[in-house]
């Protein structure tokens, strides 16, 4: 079959139209815990160590909703290739109930044993009472945020960015608002300092999972509210639900194996003191506030490939693709002139306080000038995965983090002794390692694999 031919100028347009609003929707989304970062920022050292090492308890949860939603996500956009609407509502109804079910008993675990979990991170009874009170509060929304994570990704499915951006400005304001008020006591409300922002951050993500079912199932214009399914929507559907996680858990265990690093890390650098841990968690929601651009393009680039491969389109797929990295290289080098140029901006931004700052500084530079590496293979895993490879990504980020940067961070930090550079530097290692691991499988898969199958399948 002759490959279809595609105009250039259309194809960029359209995933312009489509990152762009994936690009604000995760901005806004994450600005939530940044936002709330910054304000607990001017607290103090111990009150910002508390919230970060909680951080790398939420942090697993959240890849673990993510992945999932990114299994929603590659099934939802391929069954709107099929022109599938039906699929499309049962993958996300499927997908929600056995992942709400999933985040319940997980949150019950986390709820039970916050102590012993927590205490693995430091000894300091103070810092531990504090994050031990402010995880409690926030693994009680945990189900919403995962209902969060399913709608957005059930949205960009279907070609419609602007809707999670929308809801995450909503969730991104009701937190900020509430933060102030209950972290300074403001307006006559009490002032309680770290508890205020998990409160604050709960309620803004309950309000987002409401709005979110709102608008999907609203009679009005909901975006599942035609289509109608005459089977039970508690019977799982073990076929729907198996396609579902056979590329959810992996993406998941993808992020969780840096999550699950994140811990260590976490232990290793509070031997260097809580000044220099509060420095790298608020320098690591620095680097993020840059990120989320390019962070967007990846997302777009599983479902954009994902609806492609859906409708047995090599030719989209093929400059899909090159779009897509263009895209992510571009921003990627203007977020590491940003970074690398204006670090002590991004800095003051979440701390008044000098020590920090200089330390935060220092990992801002390291991490600026891997941008374009650490952002591209998130592009090419996003492509890797829609395409059936739904593995590779998992394993080239395990070998990655757990043969390069967490052997390596612990060598300089507990035997060797080095300055907190070294440990930054083995983050950067890291990330290079997976971007040529991620180009070299792309290379071999992309030519005579991917596109050869599609191909095939339109033969057939």
């Amino acid at each position: 079959m002759a490959e279809k031919i595609y105009d250039k100028k259309v194809i960029r347009k359209e995933i312009y139209f489509l990152i762009i609003p994936i690009m604000l929707e995760n901005v806004f989304q994450i600005s939530a815990g940044i936002i709330s970062a910054a304000m607990i920022g001017r607290l103090t050292p111990m009150l910002i160590s508390s919230q970060g090492i909680c951080s790398r308890i939420t942090g697993v949860l959240w890849c673990l909703f993510k992945g999932i939603g990114v299994g929603a996500t590659v099934v939802i956009a391929k069954s709107r290739g099929e022109n599938d609407l039906v699929k499309c509502k049962k993958a996300f109804e499927q997908t929600l109930i056995t992942s709400c079910i999933i985040s319940v008993i997980i949150g019950v675990i986390i709820f039970f044993s916050s102590s012993s979990i927590l205490s693995f991170f430091t000894s300091s009874s103070e810092t531990l009472y504090n994050s031990k009170e402010y995880l409690k509060i926030v693994i009680l929304s945990s189900p919403f945020l995962m209902i969060m994570s399913l709608v957005t990704a059930a949205y960009q499915a279907c070609g419609n960015t602007k809707t999670p951006m929308y809801i995450a400005i909503v969730v991104n304001i009701i937190n900020v608002i509430l933060g102030y008020v209950l972290i300074y006591g403001k307006f006559g409300f009490p002032n309680l300092s770290l508890m205020g922002a998990a409160i604050a951050l709960s309620i803004s993500q309950i309000s987002g999972a409401v709005i979110g079912l709102y608008l999907l199932y609203n009679k009005k214009n909901g975006l599942f509210s035609t289509i109608i399914i005459n089977k039970n929507l508690f019977k799982f559907d073990f076929n729907i639900i198996k396609q579902v996680y056979s590329i959810g858990i992996p993406a998941a265990f993808e992020s969780m194996f840096w999550q699950f690093s994140a811990i260590i890390m976490s232990k290793a650098i509070l031997s260097y003191g809580e000044v220099t841990f509060a420095a790298y968690q608020l320098g690591l929601q620095a680097e993020i506030l840059t990120e989320m651009p390019a962070f967007g393009v990846g997302i777009a680039a599983t479902s954009m490939t994902a609806n492609a491969i859906g409708k047995k389109d090599g030719a989209l797929l093929k400059i899909y693709t090159k779009q897509l990295i263009t895209t992510s290289t571009f921003i990627s080098l203007v977020s590491s002139v940003f970074i690398i140029l204006f670090p002590n901006v991004f800095m003051s931004l979440f701390t008044n306080n000098a020590e920090i700052q200089a330390i935060g500084v220092k990992y801002l530079i390291v991490m600026g000038f891997i941008q374009i590496p650490q952002n591209v293979s998130k592009v090419l895993n996003g492509i890797i995965r829609s395409a059936g490879y739904k593995n590779i990504p998992m394993i080239i980020s395990f070998l990655g983090i757990w043969v390069i940067r967490v052997p390596l961070a612990l060598l300089f930090a507990y035997i060797l002794k080095l300055d907190i550079i070294f440990i930054w530097l083995c983050m950067a290692l890291d990330q290079i390692f997976k971007f040529v691991f991620s180009v070299i499988i792309y290379k071999i898969k992309k030519v005579d694999v991917i596109e050869d199958k599609i191909q095939t399948i339109e033969v057939k």
